[in-house]
């Protein structure tokens, strides 16, 4: 009878996943017996003390841009009468360009022309992008598990509502299922640059920058990040991540909190997003893993 063979994809990942909770673990016995006076106090980020108005004119206006731009995005590369194209490489690439870059216009347009409204302090304390880098990296790794338990639990809940017919079967989103699968290597690329540099960058100063800044000045600091964490998820249009997604928006914002630097926030946003992306291109190469993963 032949040995089974190891599935190289799977020991990798495994190895990967093995590394994150030893790394964290020892974060955090580091934190929990580092004396009391050596604890550094939440750096905190300013309020945005802006009334409802303006804050409303500044959502309208980004939706309106994002909706503009997919709008004429889409006649410019889509036929008369053609449907829904399947989703390829190149096509999410335009997707998260038209998507990404009108919010960021209308953040800059606005602080530009409007500075007195729009144009105050989003980070207490700046810090180089090396060190930024540094204060990202064990924070990113310590609170890691906390996501994935996290799903594990969101999954599990949501595994229960299907056995039971209250919710329909999941399809693998079209993300998941692209990144898998490959394609064309220069739009791949593109595509991993845009998820790993574009969307923390624009993602960190809309929704924690503004949204969670503006809603801290009118409620709790953790409503704040409840609830900017969860229109974060909510733009994301996924049942399955929604949950996972809140958590990942509300530990965002306390790390913004804690270092006061929205440039540790977005480091650490991207941390997120390429360890996610390595994840999938390693069970993407195995076939034990199911690809709706």
């Amino acid at each position: 009878m032949d040995s089974p063979t190891l599935d190289a994809p799977i020991v990798i990942a495994s190895l990967l996943i093995l590394a994150v909770l030893i790394s964290s673990a020892v974060l955090w016995i580091r934190q929990v017996q580092r004396p009391r006076d050596l604890v550094r106090p939440d750096i905190g980020v300013a309020s945005w003390s802006i009334g409802w108005v303006n804050f409303g004119i500044f959502l309208i206006a980004m939706v309106f841009a994002v909706v503009l731009a997919q709008n004429i995005g889409l006649a410019l590369l889509l036929e008369p009468g053609m449907g829904v194209p399947e989703l390829t490489p190149w096509l999410a690439v335009v997707s998260v360009f038209l998507l990404q870059g009108p919010m960021f216009a209308v953040f800059y347009l606005a602080r530009r022309f409007y500075p007195g409204r729009y144009a105050d302090r989003i980070s207490n304390v700046e810090y180089p992008l090396v060190e930024s880098f540094k204060k990202a990296l064990p924070l990113f790794v310590m609170f890691l598990p906390v996501i994935w338990i996290a799903t594990l639990i969101w999954s599990s809940i949501l595994g229960a509502l299907e056995r039971a017919g209250m919710i329909d079967e999941f399809e693998p989103q079209e993300l998941v299922t692209l990144f898998q699968s490959g394609g064309d290597l220069l739009a791949v690329v593109l595509l991993v640059f845009m998820a790993v540099v574009v969307a923390p960058v624009v993602e960190e100063v809309i929704f924690r920058g503004c949204i969670y800044r503006f809603l801290k000045s009118k409620t709790t600091m953790l409503g704040a990040q409840v609830m900017s964490g969860a229109i974060f998820a909510l733009m994301h249009g996924n049942l399955l991540s929604f949950v996972p997604l809140v958590i990942v928006g509300v530990l965002l914002a306390r790390v913004y909190e804690k270092t006061g630097s929205l440039a540790v926030a977005i480091w650490f946003h991207a941390f997120f997003n390429a360890f996610s992306l390595c994840m999938l291109f390693i069970t993407g190469m195995s076939d034990n893993i199911p690809q709706s993963y």
